[in-house]
This record gives structure tokens, sequence and C-alpha cells, in this order.
């Protein structure tokens, strides 16, 4: 029987996708294998941070040894957003791997107005 191979824990820096979609930003990316608890999203400023954790822990006794290993996996990217966006009415979820956030952009001020002098 093959043995299962085990490391330590590894950092993952995972490719993001942002779309510009008019009045919001969609951004997308692959968070394989972890749950929306161990997902933290936070944004400042015009800097969004992803950060996520998973864990397994293998317990295995043979010929009178008990094993304990353990393996961890973060996920961390942080990437300055193209626009400033709203801090109200931002989503999030997670579906089959694929974290998608949604971000409202904020509303521009109006182009300065000429006046003319009479």
């Amino acid at each position: 029987m093959p043995k299962e191979k085990w490391e330590g824990g590894n950092v993952f820096t995972p490719a993001i996708d942002i779309k510009d979609e008019g009045n919001k930003l969609l951004v997308t990316t692959d968070l394989p294998g972890i749950n929306k608890e161990d997902i933290e999203l936070n944004l400042k400023e015009d800097m969004l941070e992803i950060s996520a954790k998973s864990g397994k822990e293998k317990e295995t006794e043979e010929e009178g040894y008990i094993r304990k290993e353990r393996k961890y996996t973060h996920f961390y990217r942080a990437v300055r957003l193209p626009t400033s966006v709203k801090k109200e009415g931002c989503t999030a979820k997670i579906e089959n791997g694929v974290l998608t956030i949604t971000l409202p952009k904020m509303e521009l001020e109006e182009p300065a107005k000429k006046i003319q002098i009479e």
C-alpha cells in the first residue's frame, strides 16, 4: 500500500482576477479545500487582503508506535484595487473552491463645471 506523503506546512499566494463591471469590482481566486470559516477578508482603503488557513491531523499506530502528523496550508494575498470601493455592500461567497468577492465602487464626484463670467 503506498504511503501518503505528509509535509509540515505550505504557504501559497493564490492568483487573483479582478474584473471591472461598471459600478462594482468582481474579485475571484481559487482556495481549494478551504472552508468559509477559515477565510479572513480585510479591506483597508484601496487594499484587499485575503488570508485562509487549513489543517489536517493524521494519527497512525504501527507496531506499538503512535505517530501523529500535521499538515497546515496557509493562503495569503494582498492586492491594491484599481479604484476606491465602498466598505458597505461588499459580499463574498465560496463555491467549489472558488472565492468570489463583490466590491461596490465608490461614487466619483462629478467633474468640475466651468462657470462663465458675464
